[in-house]
């Protein structure tokens, strides 16, 4: 179901803006800086580095694929980065024109927006993304990634949860209006 936009006031242009300016950039920079550390110091795929024991450390991979090194065989490099810049300009676009009204969304865009943009980055400086964090309990991790990716992932989160908690408080309102309307 659409969104009431009567119900909430949209967020304005200047504050989109600040969002954007406070959040993009230094995530952006944060997972810039950290791959370059990640390159100066360590061998790619050699070894990794405990950071708690057992659970998180760090590995230093390239992933020439997407997300999580899903590596979609019929899409080349130039292919992946054409698709990267898509999804950040559709991102940015929406996050600046498109009607929102919570801040939660508009945090969660900007997420997507910076972790889109630090891949982006490294598809087109190098033709394959720096992943090297590892997280998970002895052989049993979940894929190697970096802060961009932690971004997108904690926006699409932020996006589903908000998106998930409407849709359920618009369920709930229609209840009690069909509840009132036939109490009457």
């Amino acid at each position: 179901m659409a969104p009431d936009h009567d119900s909430k006031s949209r967020i304005g242009l200047r504050t989109r803006l600040l969002w954007f300016i406070s959040l993009v950039p230094p995530l952006f920079l944060l997972d810039l800086v950290s791959k370059r550390l990640v390159l100066k110091h360590m061998v790619p795929y050699g070894p990794t580095v405990e950071l708690i024991d057992g659970i998180a450390r760090l590995r230093f991979i390239y992933n020439e694929g997407i997300a999580f090194g899903i590596n979609p065989s019929f899409l080349g490099t130039s292919a992946l980065a054409a698709f990267s810049v898509l999804v950040a300009l559709l991102m940015t676009g929406y996050l600046f024109f498109a009607w929102l009204g919570e801040k939660p969304i508009l945090a969660a865009l900007c997420l997507i927006v910076s972790g889109a943009c630090g891949n982006l980055y490294d598809r087109i400086a190098w033709g394959r993304v720096v992943d090297f964090i590892e997280i998970g309990i002895g052989d049993v991790t979940w894929p190697v990634f970096n802060v961009a990716d932690l971004a997108v992932t904690a926006g699409a989160l932020l996006l589903a949860w908000r998106m998930f908690a409407t849709e359920k408080n618009s369920s709930a309102a229609q209840n009690k209006n069909a509840t009132d309307s036939e109490s009457v």
